[in-house]
């Protein structure tokens, strides 16, 4: 395959990366009032987690691959869009297959560019460990950053603990896709069990 050209990397950084900066996911960050995380700051924030945690939880673990997949893992969403934990029910069925139509269209417009969408095709596999591992982590990373958030989030939009418990069910069990994540995961919704006063009291 022919090297790409300036032209075709300008429209890759203009069409995909710019999108993608911002982006916004339906999570406070506890940073400057608490203002909402890009999906590139997510993605960095993940490919990071992944290098420094990685290794010390899976010594089998190829921490290079997974690195790559927390970086694209959420690309398709500058076509799909964010699906927040909290959007209705019926925005969740079609999750799979707007993120289907976007991957096709990532493979169509970007064309000289096919380790990028082979790479995103891997990780929605998930049939790798590498691939599950960071999806459990993505999960982990996201109500991390709503604990250290303090319960602004929750307070805000006036959610309750019930609520929460309820909604975050299957983000749960999402969670639980790498054995070893799992156990962090867990340890965090205990966390979120001795603060009550995160959450909206009716």
């Amino acid at each position: 395959m022919a090297k790409p050209s300036f032209e075709d990397v300008e429209s890759l950084i203009k069409e995909l990366v710019l999108p993608f900066y911002a982006l916004e996911r339906d999570l406070s960050l506890p940073i400057q009032n608490h203002r909402n995380e890009t999906d590139a700051e997510h993605s960095w924030s993940l490919a990071l987690l992944t290098l420094a945690l990685g290794p010390q939880i899976d010594p089998k673990l190829d921490v290079n691959k997974a690195c790559v997949f927390a970086v694209v893992h959420d690309l398709v969403e500058v076509y799909a869009g964010d699906t927040s934990v909290w959007a209705a029910d019926k925005h969740h069925a079609t999750k799979h297959e707007r993120e289907l139509a976007a991957l096709q269209k990532i493979k169509q417009r970007f064309t000289k560019f096919p380790h990028l969408a082979k790479t995103i095709e891997e990780y929605e596999d998930k049939s790798t460990n590498e691939a599950r591992f960071v999806y459990a982590l993505d999960k982990f990373l996201a109500l991390l950053m709503l604990y250290e958030d303090r319960g602004y989030y929750y307070q805000r939009d006036k959610i309750t603990k019930h609520r929460f418990d309820k909604q975050f069910e299957p983000h749960r069990k999402k969670a639980h896709s790498h054995k070893a994540v799992a156990e962090y995961y867990e340890e965090l919704r205990k966390e979120f069990d001795t603060h009550p006063e995160y959450f909206y009291q009716k």
